[in-house]
């Protein structure tokens, strides 16, 4: 399961939960861990933003990324190429 899936997942089913509790479906209790599970998606999903990361990409899933940009044409390969050799030549 990917980041973004594990994102999804949590914030649905702890989004589910909590309206659960509202409607009385399932005990206040789940409610609150409902809450927890959603807050933990919204935070699993940030993680991948540029801006504000918490942890910054490896070369390697830099790399996979360009790599689907190209697959999808929406980097040429002279792009490619340039953002390839950019990754690899930044400092650890």
């Amino acid at each position: 399961m990917t980041r973004a899936q594990l994102s999804w997942v949590l914030y649905l089913v702890g989004s589910l939960l909590v309206f659960g509790s509202w409607v009385d479906i399932v005990p206040g209790g789940l409610g609150w861990t409902g809450w927890l599970m959603a807050l933990g998606g919204w935070a699993v999903g940030t993680t991948d933003r540029r801006n504000g990361a918490l942890t910054p990409l490896s070369r390697a899933e830099q790399l996979e990324k360009l790599q689907a940009l190209r697959q999808q044409s929406v980097l040429s390969e002279d792009e490619f190429e340039r953002e390839k050799r950019r990754v690899l030549d930044q400092p650890s």
